[in-house]
């Protein structure tokens, strides 16, 4: 016999609701604390917006869906092959400000998988630039250093331009 489903809403820091499986909850190991210690039917995520959690129950929802039906040890090869394409597609579609507040919302969910996802994201696009100047324009990051001291900066550190 299947086991009752229990569902519990959330609710963002901008007040939208979802309304989700316990399974899918329970990839937060903060929120399964929560769950566990409180018998509430709604849990307020006040650091999260709704645009955001909505990203979040996504993958979440996804991860469950193939762990609770990648049973045997012949169609888990498969499935996981299916979830990485599918991690893969996510996380690309995104802006890297979504990225950025989805590892944010990781973080602080402690989700595991979705916080290595979005830290690969932005690693890769890290990587993928050509200089240190190209990555202050990506992450709009203001230069601070005087002419000199980045001169000196880049002397110190030139094997790292090698």
């Amino acid at each position: 016999m299947e086991k009752e489903k229990k569902m519990i809403t959330l609710k963002s820091s901008d007040g939208v609701s979802f309304e989700v499986d316990e399974a899918v909850v329970l990839q937060s190991q903060i929120l399964s604390h929560v769950v566990e210690d409180c018998t509430a039917p709604e849990y307020k995520i006040e650091e999260v917006t709704g645009k955001t959690l909505a990203k979040v129950v996504e993958y979440c929802k996804n991860h469950v869906a193939v762990v609770d039906g990648g049973d045997s040890s012949s169609s888990s090869s498969s499935s996981g092959d299916a979830l990485k394409k599918w991690d893969a597609e996510f996380i690309t579609q995104m802006d890297l400000s979504t990225v950025y507040d989805l590892l944010m919302a990781a973080h602080y969910l402690d989700i595991k998988g979705l916080f290595d996802l979005t830290c690969q994201r932005v690693a890769d696009v890290i990587a993928a630039c050509k200089d240190h100047k190209e990555i202050r324009a990506t992450f709009d990051i203001v230069n601070d250093f005087t002419p000199e001291e980045e001169a000196e900066v880049l002397k110190e550190n030139q094997w790292a331009f090698d």
